[in-house]
């Protein structure tokens, strides 16, 4: 008969202090008792009273846990154990509910009782006992004065329930469940499946283990195998992880700053993998994740491990919920660990309070889309000089209207516009604002700064905190936040060196590109029946193939990423949750792409873009957009008469229109009100952005 539960190891080291009793076969520690070689002064024993006994034991019983039966043969020096729910004690006695009633089989009857274990997280008690009697329910122990507690283990080891395990091993997929564990080892079974031989386990080859939680993973990382039992039905694993440091995202020269704050935050969440709740105070703190320390003895994070939902506590009663996994794990002290988390997903909410939270730590006069009063933002904007009298006389004709429209945008759900404000004793000082124009693009609009003798730190302040904001956010699949696009006109010198700039000095399109517009006020001449086109030529939806050649044409005549951030990629016709973003939130979007062709090949594209008036003051979100592939044989004639269709769509009289390339404005010499630079970053590439960036400041500041 084979011994079935824990197996432990014995030996010996000699300490200053004593003896110490290491151990890993139960076996062995049975016959240590039976000599009573236990009691010889090992520094990890220690007695422990009857009346202990019973408190333990009736704890088990109300966490509905168990005690583990030592019996031995009759005949053979063997040992088996079977599991018992202990049940409320008498002072001397003890009866136990078979945990599983197949555990009574009819030889168990002659076996000799031992000793009963109770298991926890670092030590166990080992008490000598005897059978006061059995049945098909259970059994009865006698209780004696002493029990044995014999501390074994550096880290709390845990019991887990319903972890599904995976074990790949040289390209086959074990299957099986963890039972337990600790941050050092971890007790995995693994079972048959058809086509798969657990023969095939090497225990001398690493291998790499993933536990799941219904059907999320919640750990994944290199182990390798410390100890195997059982047989061809059924393996126990004992594994080790192989513990890395995990760089979840490209590194980056630029990070968000790590601040520490007091009052410290805590997080609170439940264990991945044990259940358990974790309560820890935040060490540092940004953006993109956090710090915690914990005591080396009772640590229970892992590099690797992911957890679902963690509460951070922040000041003042606020609470964010976030997705995070450990990322490292580093010794501070003989008693201290500390591991780092970074942020996998966050709501958008709880992105801002965490987000503004840490810039006020750094300049208590910014704020993140916090309450405006919009009295002030417009007598900002009137005494800036951003709203010029050309300007006001297009707001002035519906100023309730934009009023209205404005007092919903500052005041909405933060899902399509993000706001940062600098003031000082109440005064607005400086304002920047970001748009969710398109899928995965945001426009930076409405960046505003005070005249006064120190508006370009205010200027750069502002920069930099959106910097911060981007900086991480894009990471987070809530953001929708891939590429950042900016229109400035050319003669504009500050946006112009900041962006503009940018793009010329690291002439890398990959990074930032520019690509330059016309801006022309339309009037609708034509209408629809006198601008009717000509045989031949057609205006009909863009089908994906139209913007495949859109695409060839830009990249001949630009290599930009224009294309993609203002989704001109065929993927993106069936694209609309945008649209319906915007409509659920109670605003207005709504996106047409149609193609102008000749003999069926396509000659022009048209994007029109349909938001509030006002949206952005220079409607540049409530616009046509006209993109031109061939120069050459695309008349004049057939541009005005293209426009005119238009206002089946459209029913304005005066029409914005911004047209691409800027070279077919000049071959028609069309009359055009201003020029717009299209500033486009891609915010995965942002080290060499933010290095020049980081330059420029340098410089201005000096």
């Amino acid at each position: 008969m084979n011994p079935v539960g824990p197996t432990y190891t014995l030996w010996q080291e000699k300490e200053p202090e004593g003896p110490l009793l290491i151990y890993d076969s139960l076996f062995d520690l049975v016959q240590l008792l039976k000599k009573g070689e236990l009691e010889k002064g090992f520094i990890n024993v220690k007695k422990i009273v009857r009346q202990k006994l019973i408190d333990q034991l009736h704890s088990i019983n109300f966490s509905e846990g168990e005690i583990r039966v030592v019996f031995s043969h009759p005949k053979y020096e063997e040992i088996v154990t079977r599991l018992v729910t202990p049940q409320p004690c008498q002072q001397e006695t003890v009866f136990g509910c078979w945990k599983d009633p197949k555990d009574l089989t009819e030889p168990l009857r002659d076996f000799e009782i031992l000793c009963f274990l109770i298991e926890s997280r670092r030590e166990f008690i080992l008490v000598p006992s005897h059978r006061v009697g059995i049945s098909d329910q259970g059994i009865g122990l006698n209780l004696p004065e002493f029990g044995s507690e014999i501390h074994t283990r550096k880290t709390n080891r845990y019991p887990c329930q319903n972890i599904q395990a995976q074990l790949i091993q040289n390209g086959i997929l074990f299957s099986g469940r963890l039972s337990v564990f600790s941050i050092h080892s971890f007790q995995v079974e693994i079972f048959f499946e058809e086509g798969i031989s657990l023969k095939w386990i090497n225990k001398e080859t690493p291998g790499q283990i993933i536990f799941k939680d219904g059907t999320e993973i919640v750990y994944s990382g290199k182990c390798r195998i410390i100890k195997q039992r059982g047989n061809l039905q059924c393996k126990t694993l004992i594994l080790q992880p192989i513990s890395e440091p995990i760089n979840r995202f490209k590194k980056r020269e630029f990070r968000a700053p790590r601040q520490t704050l007091h009052p410290s935050p805590g997080i609170r969440c439940l264990h991945p993998l044990t259940k358990k709740m974790i309560r820890l105070p935040v060490g540092d703190l940004s953006t993109s994740g956090f710090s915690v320390e914990e005591e080396k003895e009772d640590s229970i994070l892992l590099p690797g491990m992911i957890i679902p939902d963690v509460q951070l506590d922040l000041a003042y009663t606020q609470t964010s919920s976030c997705k995070a996994q450990v990322v490292y794990q580093n010794t501070t002290d003989e008693t201290t660990v500390k591991s780092g988390f970074t942020v996998l997903n966050i709501s958008t909410e709880a992105y801002l309070n965490l987000s503004n939270l840490i810039n006020k730590s750094i300049n208590n006069h910014l704020d993140i889309c916090g309450t405006i009063e919009l009295d002030a933002l417009w007598e900002f904007f009137f005494k800036s000089g951003f709203i010029y009298p050309k300007k006001y006389h297009y707001i002035q004709q519906n100023k309730n209207q934009f009023k209205d429209l404005y007092r919903k945008i500052y005041n909405s759900p933060v899902e399509i516009e993000r706001h940062i404000t600098y003031q000082e004793r109440g005064e607005i000082l400086g304002h920047l604002s970001m748009l969710h124009i398109y899928e995965t693009t945001w426009m930076l609009h409405h960046y505003v700064t005070s005249p006064k003798s120190r508006y370009k730190r205010i200027a750069m302040t502002l920069l930099e905190n959106i910097e911060r904001y981007i900086m991480d956010s894009h990471y987070f699949e809530s953001s929708q936040l891939d590429n950042l696009i900016c229109y400035f006109r050319p003669d504009n010198k500050f946006p112009n060196l900041v962006f503009g700039g940018a793009a010329r000095v690291l002439k890398d399109p990959q990074i930032c590109s520019l690509d330059r517009f016309v801006f022309i006020p339309y009037p609708m001449l034509l209408d629809r029946i006198e601008g009717e086109l000509p045989l031949l030529w057609e205006l009909t939806p863009a089908e994906p193939e139209d913007l495949m050649e859109l695409a060839h044409f830009y990249n001949h005549t630009s290599g930009g990423q224009m294309i993609q951030a203002l989704d001109l990629l065929p993927e993106c016709l069936e694209k609309g949750s945008l649209s319906q973003t915007y409509h659920r939130l109670g605003f207005k979007r709504e996106r047409r792409l149609l193609s102008i062709r000749k003999r069926g090949k396509v000659k022009a594209i048209i994007s029109l873009l349909q938001t509030e008036e006002g949206l952005n003051l220079s409607e540049l979100t409530n616009c046509l957009s006209v993109f031109v592939l061939e120069s050459d044989d695309f008349p004049f004639d057939i541009f005005l008469r293209s426009l005119s269709q238009m206002s089946r769509y459209d029913e304005r009289r005066m029409i914005p229109i911004l047209l691409y390339p800027f070279e077919y404005a000049e071959r028609y010499a069309l009359a055009y009100e201003r020029i717009y630079d299209l500033w486009v970053f891609v915010i995965e590439n942002s080290d060499a952005y933010f290095k020049y960036m980081n330059k420029l400041f340098a410089r201005l500041l000096t």
